[in-house]
């Protein structure tokens, strides 16, 4: 065999051996043990920011699916959670016996990182604690302080978008914040549709907000059976909602007069009604889920 017949061998040996290697799979950021309780792994920071004058300490708690991140990096999904516990860490893994459907949480975040059903769309996931509103609970500020922009939440989000951004929550490539999605239940379903109206406008956020989905709740500033839906704005993101008929804490026609300013402005809504109560159910993962809505978009 010649020197050159030699290097051609060797050359069809090294591309066989790549060609023909078997891709190794990526793992799941979450997984289930065999009671179907599921746990996500994460990263927890404490977010300092300032409040009217004074730094305030946020717990943050997140993920970024496994693999190389697609041009641009990883669009960003953040999850608002209800009113809870202090620093509580449920989101990412079920505590047995949590009520308002929370079984369903890490679920959600699983489908958003690990994309079980293949559809080629993985989010990074960011979970907030809500602010402190006495020594153990905390809620969001969106529908409790007004003007809003006195609130700790006005503060902390601009702050907190502005250190993903910078890198504080690593590499900043890695994250598509022109690419933002939001979801929430309960107090966190009102804080969701808080950023198509306050954080969705101006040379940092603008139109950046690509859809959200609301959990027994509606409209930003509206409280229980007290709502009022205002003109939206033009750049409102697509929203889904899900209510439970048996809500005794949000009524379905709260959630309706907010579906309905949607369908007349022309922007790209659903809503989903389960005969359940205040809470999250299997609606919310699936063909029918959360992940599936930010898809479309």
């Amino acid at each position: 065999m010649t020197m050159m017949s030699r290097l051609l061998f060797a050359s069809l040996i090294v591309w066989a051996s790549v060609t023909f290697m078997p891709s190794v799979a990526l793992a799941d950021r979450c997984s289930s043990d065999a009671d179907g309780n599921w746990t996500c792994t994460h990263q927890k920071r404490t977010n300092y920011y300032f409040c009217n004058g004074l730094p305030v300490p946020r717990v943050v708690r997140w993920q970024v699916p496994e693999g190389t991140p697609p041009a641009g990096g990883w669009p960003v999904a953040f999850y608002y959670a209800g009113t809870q516990l202090t620093d509580t860490s449920h989101a990412f893994a079920r505590n047995v016996g949590d009520s308002y459907g929370r079984v369903f949480e890490p679920q959600i975040i699983h489908e958003l990182l690990d994309d079980p059903y293949g559809s080629g769309k993985k989010y990074a996931v960011f979970v907030p604690d809500p602010p402190a509103a006495a020594v153990w609970l905390q809620f969001w500020n969106t529908n409790a302080v007004n003007p809003y922009e006195f609130s700790c939440d006005y503060d902390f989000f601009n702050d907190f978008f502005g250190e993903i951004k910078g890198g504080s929550y690593g590499t900043a490539s890695r994250f598509n914040m022109s690419r933002r999605y939001a979801y929430g239940v309960s107090s966190g379903g009102y804080n969701s549709s808080r950023m198509a109206v306050t954080f969705n406008s101006g040379a940092a956020n603008g139109n950046t907000w690509k859809a959200l989905g609301i959990v027994s709740a509606s409209y930003a500033t509206c409280v229980g059976p007290l709502c009022s839906v205002p003109s939206l704005p033009g750049n409102h993101p697509p929203t889904k909602f899900w209510i439970g008929q048996l809500d005794a804490f949000v009524p379905v026609s709260t959630v309706d007069q907010y579906y309905q300013a949607l369908l007349s402005a022309g922007i790209a809504t659903q809503q989903l009604q389960h005969a359940a109560g205040h809470e999250f159910t299997s609606d919310s993962i699936g063909a029918s889920g959360v992940k599936a809505w930010f898809d479309l978009y």
